[in-house]
């Protein structure tokens, strides 16, 4: 791959030098200059991809030198300038948005070259990093993980892969590591590929990571595809990953070979292991564990213990919690459906944050609608769970928004008689319909509190109570990029007066009542976003625990930005990373991001917690 032309203008002659020989030995094309005049000189006849300069060198450090260059005759682009900035220099706030600046006081030379090398690896990748060219930030649902994966090996990259599940160790490109929560090797590189969502962060440099894994990239990939398959497939007969195992000593027990994966398995169930306690425990790949758990199942051996859950939690899709986070907690998410001209899509179920961003992108003469789910989705969903024995809690978008929970309360209506019917135990069926005023972000957080309280044994009349007590108490803004979607999308709600506003003013939106209400606005997305930790600030006490969830629409580099502030700012207990699904897309568009903040009082605080 070939490398850009870098500039270096740096009047610091040994970090000139150092910065200069730093990136020619990692491939780059590198002109230095020791002034302003070699370096204006360089910059107007060469068109470097790249200008690297000293804050204190003049026509450079204000960013003059952009008005003498020229877009490259061949691509059309333009050098893009990054500032050094060592504690002087010019202030970020008059600078343009698109010249960078970063603040390299304290670092040694070789701390500056990697952050360099850090902001070309973005370059070359198509993405951007974060304020301290620190990392590169991206966000699988434009750049999925198996497209991303061959482009740092062309890039021969060294470092570290993280996401939002676990991590990836790099070595001049190749996968040396992987780690999943407590599992590591291939088996973490195989459930990576499969729930690895929303949005990552390349860090270049030392990985500190040992060589684990021998195997190239394309047979990983190729073992980690064929294990999904096999997964699914698997899920789909088993009843829950929490279900018990117990050995059954069925005919031929004792003269059956059983392979090293079921002895295991065998283990895992005479110690009366859970099946997702077994999949830990295991170094064999997810797909081939539950493949030897069904085998067992099949032929007796093993029985299925399936936990005894009182209250089961339905939600809907616009709650946007990944499939993995949904399952674990037992939480049901009813799709709505997603329409792109003639064809109609599940959401959350044949269409993914993904695939909905690249059909954004590819039909864009064609803006989707959205449409709820029937009173027959709900009628399936409460009836299962209710002949199961379960209570159901179930919370969904705001009614002004949807009509979503409006045919759920139908769904009760009609299940009125059923629900009057005594239980073997005694106890009548409860079904607890709940209007979050809220969607996404908040409303997937609402699902997990109440989740959580079901665990820890609350009643549905309970957690019903609860939740209604948290609605008023959640502090939801966002900013979006147009309200162009949400003027389409017939969502603007309180918000249509911001319509054909002054050109360059961002508005921060929030969810009040129940419907999309302007809060304040701020001039460029630049000031947005501690317009928005102000905001929060009059509202939160800093100095109590919160719980905060991030979600954003492929906008890595802003959520990026406003954790980061928000991390400052707050006592944060607990941190959900986020991604705006398909139906909360199609009316927020491309380029929104937002923030839920919930602050439960010290008594509330032991039920919502993590277990």
């Amino acid at each position: 791959m070939a490398r850009p032309t870098v500039l270096v203008v740096d009047t610091a002659e040994a970090r000139r030098k150092e910065i200069s020989r730093g990136l020619a030995e990692l491939g780059y094309e590198v002109v230095s200059a020791e002034n302003s005049a070699t370096g204006m000189r360089f910059a107007t006849g060469l068109s470097p991809r790249v200008i690297f300069a000293g804050s204190d060198v003049e026509g450079f450090g204000d960013a003059t030198v952009l008005r003498f260059l020229t877009p490259d005759p061949e691509t059309g682009v333009v050098s893009q300038l990054v500032l050094l900035r060592g504690g002087e220099g010019s202030d970020d706030e008059s600078l343009p948005e698109e010249v960078l600046s970063v603040d390299i006081n304290g670092l040694t030379n070789a701390g500056v070259v990697r952050k360099l090398r850090t902001h070309l690896a973005a370059m070359e990748l198509g993405l951007a990093t974060d304020a301290r060219l620190d990392s590169v930030l991206g966000d699988l649902n434009t750049l999925p993980l198996f497209e991303l994966l061959p482009r740092l090996q062309k890039l021969v990259l060294t470092g570290r892969l993280v996401l939002q599940e676990g991590e990836l160790a790099l070595h001049e490109g190749g996968v040396i590591a992987a780690g999943c929560g407590l599992v590591a090797g291939r088996k973490a590189f195989a459930r990576l590929a499969r729930i690895a969502t929303g949005t990552f962060r390349v860090l270049v440099g030392p990985h500190g990571a040992t060589f684990g894994m021998k195997e190239d990239l394309l047979t990983l990939m190729a073992q980690a595809m064929e294990d999904q398959h096999r997964y699914g497939d698997c899920l789909a007969r088993l009843p829950d990953l929490q279900s018990r195992l117990k050995i059954e000593m069925a005919p031929g027990f004792f003269e059956t070979p059983f392979t090293p994966g079921q002895q295991q398995i065998l283990q895992s169930a005479q110690a009366g292991k859970t099946i997702r306690a077994a999949l830990e425990a295991s170094s064999a790949l997810d797909g081939e564990v539950l493949d030897d758990v069904l085998a067992l199942v099949d032929k007796g051996f093993v029985k299925l213990l399936v936990p005894e859950i009182r209250v089961r939690i339905v939600t809907d899709s616009t709650a946007d919690l990944p499939p993995e986070v949904a399952r674990e907690a037992r939480i049901h998410p009813v799709p709505l459906s997603v329409i792109f001209g003639e064809d109609i899509y599940k959401d959350g179920v044949d269409l993914a944050p993904a695939g909905f961003y690249k059909l954004l992108r590819e039909r864009k003469d064609v803006h989707p609608r959205t449409s709820p789910p029937s009173k027959g989705d709900f009628l399936a969903e409460y009836r299962r769970l209710l002949g199961a024995g379960s209570d159901v809690v179930s919370i969904h978008i705001s009614g002004k928004m949807s009509l979503t929970v409006a045919h759920a309360r139908e769904a009760v209506k009609e299940l009125a008689a059923e629900l009057t019917v005594e239980r073997d135990d005694g106890s009548r069926p409860c079904l607890e319909v709940i209007d979050s005023l809220q969607t996404s972000a908040p409303l997937g957080m609402l699902c997990l509190f109440a989740s959580r309280m079901a665990q820890r044994g609350l009643s549905a009349q309970e957690i019903r109570a609860r939740v209604d007590s948290f609605i008023p108490r959640f502090h939801f803004l966002f900013v979006v990029d147009t309200l162009e979607y949400l003027a389409k999308g017939g969502r603007i709600g309180k918000a249509r007066a911001l319509l054909g506003g002054i050109l360059g003013i961002k508005p921060i939106l929030g969810v009040i009542q129940g419907e999309v209400t302007p809060i304040d606005r701020a001039r460029g997305g630049k000031a947005a976003h501690p317009k928005v930790v102000e905001l929060l600030k009059q509202r939160v006490e800093v100095d109590r625990p919160v719980f905060l969830t991030i979600g954003h629409a492929v906008a890595p580099v802003w959520a990026e930005r406003l954790h980061v502030l928000l991390e400052e700012t707050f006592k944060v207990k607990e941190f959900f990373p986020g991604e705006i699904g398909p139906v909360v897309g199609t009316h927020v568009g491309p380029g929104c991001v937002g923030c839920v903040l919930f602050q439960p009082s010290d008594e509330e605080l032991p039920l919502i917690a993590a277990p």
